[in-house]
């Protein structure tokens, strides 16, 4: 599962930033704050993705325990 959203022009491929964001009662709840002006600051023109990757279903077993999900975001310049 995948969303993509573009900023601008989209990202031009020269750069990519990866974090991961973390949810507390299955998405009710934001854990930690992953904002695209840390993960691309002074750009106009960005792509972002928001994945569930293969490190997040590794995560998984670890997480639902605790009622937590994560999501992969991908921000590329």
């Amino acid at each position: 599962m995948s969303h993509t959203h573009v900023v601008g022009l989209g990202g031009t491929g020269s750069g990519e930033v990866v974090a991961r964001q973390y949810y507390w009662l299955f998405g009710k709840y934001q854990i930690n704050d992953v904002a695209t002006q840390h993960l691309a600051p002074d750009l106009t023109s960005y792509t972002i993705d928001t994945t569930y990757s293969f490190t997040d279903i590794l995560l998984s077993p670890l997480l639902l325990p605790f009622t937590a999900t994560s999501r992969t975001v991908v921000v590329r310049t």
